[in-house]
């Protein structure tokens, strides 16, 4: 059972990186980029600029250790 319980924690922490990669905001000088990473960051900064700050709050919710 415990073996069960870590590899639910591997999936529910790998689900959580790949959130936090999706929402995390731009690198800075994305405006300048020319390559296919453009329309990522481009992504990231749309999301970044959210109202009310929701997108940092969903980030620190995120990069919390105790999360799982």
């Amino acid at each position: 059972m415990l073996d069960e319980r870590r590899k639910e924690l591997d999936q529910l922490n790998k689900f959580r990186h790949k959130e936090i990669e999706k929402n995390r905001p731009p690198e800075a000088g994305w405006y300048m980029k020319t390559d296919k990473e453009f329309s990522k960051e481009l992504y990231r900064n749309r999301v970044a600029l959210k109202p009310n700050n929701s997108n940092k709050v969903y980030l620190s919710n995120l990069m919390d250790p105790f999360l799982y």
